[in-house]
């Protein structure tokens, strides 16, 4: 009996740290060559939030797992679903980066549906490709805010640094 209480006691203390939503999740590979991730929460639908997570600079040959960022379980509990590009271009990959959220939005439109807001967030160069994103005609109006971490927003040097590498 104390056996069983004591399993039942521990049980109820991990219980909260437990997500409380259900999430369908899907992985692929668009028509550029750049990997993608999308998590969205069961309780969404059409015309929601959406999370355009931007990772930072990789130098990784093959980015097959573009992860979503570190708020990812917090966005997911508020109701918003997100989702990120691995990017075709390794490195700098301001160059691609636009086009390959182009191609996102439109495979989560076919996969999911069309969202209403969307909220570009990265950190370090992904910081940078978020404000990019918010700056283009065809995302400006859906963006509803942007979340940059660190971004090297020092225009021309910025550029030129991407040119270095």
């Amino acid at each position: 009996m104390k056996r069983w209480m004591r399993a039942a006691g521990i049980l109820l203390a991990l219980l909260p740290a437990l997500p409380a939503w259900a999430v369908r999740e899907f992985n692929g590979q668009g028509a550029s060559g750049a990997y993608y991730s999308i998590a969205v929460p069961d309780s969404w639908q059409p015309g929601g939030p959406l999370v355009l997570y931007q990772h930072g600079l990789n130098f990784s040959t093959v980015d097959d797992d573009p992860g979503l960022g570190p708020l990812r379980d917090i966005a997911l509990s508020e109701g918003y679903a997100i989702a990120g590009s691995g990017f075709s271009q390794r490195g700098w990959a301001l160059f691609r980066a636009l086009d390959e959220n182009r191609e996102l939005l439109e495979i989560f439109k076919q996969q999911v549906g069309t969202p209403g807001e969307i909220v570009p967030f990265g950190g370090s160069m992904g910081g940078l490709i978020a404000l990019k994103l918010a700056e283009q005609p065809d995302f400006k109006p859906l963006v509803k805010g942007v979340l940059a971490l660190c971004p090297p927003v020092a225009g021309s040097r910025a550029w030129d640094s991407g040119f270095d590498l």
